[in-house]
């Protein structure tokens, strides 16, 4: 293998879509890359699959079974520490690459030694592999905007299927798994691409680079339900937030139990109410779009109840993207 890159696949319960994922990696223009499948204990016959998948279509691959579940930040550390690239890859267990990803992403990140990541802008499909509209088009797309975002102490968002330098990424501390509290819901699991991302983007001040190719390489799967989990995703991002001004001041990080312990009950009152603004906001949209008109005026308004700047805040955001 001449390409030092790993593209890693970490999987769980992926019967489903898991050999579609595989079709899109054998077609990918460039192959010249370990893959790495890990399981993380899956219950159903994602394993079976991926065997007889390769029993069919011969190319390298290694699978490894973790002892036990994890999670995905879990997965995606063991990767970091178990891989032996200088570059890592991540791609989900039931999303779609277009055939020029793994080659567009890992000819642009060995172009420039100062790069450290890389991504692309990502489509949502649905459950049945159809384009629904809509998707990920974030990230700086040049160095010189990531350096002054980065020097600004702002968050760092891009897709987790980007590629990255692995060492890099270990010696920043890796995707972080310490520090939650145990059982469920995983909060290092929410928001783990912003921590890392975020924490690399502190090599500004060596002019380390993350930037996005503005290129849909990636077709993301979305699920049709409704949501409600946005108040873990909002602490992880406070979370993250307080981390990076700790480590910009020369402060030590606070782990997740840490700084959630320090929030008061009127901090976390108004934290569920800004998250049941966030989710009833799209649920109200879901409604809209399968035609629940009566329900859509309902969640519409317990958004609004609770947070009414919230959708003015959208409305704006999403004005100013189609500018």
């Amino acid at each position: 293998m001449t390409n030092d890159l790993t593209l890693a696949i970490c999987m769980y319960n992926a019967e489903k879509y898991i050999e579609e994922t595989l079709q899109c990696i054998m077609t990918q223009t460039m192959q010249d890359f370990h893959l790495l499948i890990v399981n993380d204990c899956s219950t159903d016959n994602s394993v079976q699959i991926v065997e007889d998948f390769f029993k069919r279509n011969l190319r390298q691959y290694e699978l490894v079974n973790l002892p036990q579940n994890g999670g995905l930040c879990a997965g995606r550390r063991f990767v970091e520490e178990y891989a032996t690239t200088k570059y890592l890859l991540f791609v989900d267990a039931d999303d779609c690459p277009y055939p020029k990803y793994v080659e567009r992403l890992y000819d642009k990140i060995t172009s420039d030694s100062q790069l450290i990541a890389v991504g692309c802008y990502m489509e949502y499909i649905n459950l049945q592999s159809k384009k629904i509209g809509g998707g990920i088009y974030i990230g700086e797309t040049s160095k010189e905007a990531f350096y002054k975002k980065a020097k600004n102490g702002k968050l760092i968002f891009m897709a987790s299927t980007s590629i990255y330098n692995r060492e890099i990424a270990l010696l920043v501390g890796g995707h972080s798994i310490k520090g939650f509290p145990e059982g469920k819901p995983r909060y290092q699991d929410l928001c783990e691409d912003l921590d890392l991302w975020t924490r690399m983007s502190d090599l500004y001040k060596e002019k380390k680079a993350i930037i996005v190719l503005p290129e849909v390489l990636y077709q993301y799967r979305k699920g049709d339900g409704m949501s409600m989990s946005s108040l873990g995703m909002i602490l992880r991002m406070r979370h993250i937030k307080t981390n990076l001004k700790r480590r910009r001041r020369g402060e030590k990080e606070l782990s997740f139990i840490e700084f959630r312990d320090r929030m008061s009950k009127e901090e976390l009152k108004k934290l569920e109410k800004d998250a049941k603004s966030a989710d009833c906001l799209r649920n109200a949209y879901y409604c809209l779009k399968k035609g629940k008109f009566i329900r859509f005026i309902q969640y519409l308004s317990i958004s609004i109840f609770n947070n009414p700047s919230y959708i003015i805040d959208k409305l704006k955001h999403n004005l100013l993207r189609m500018k």
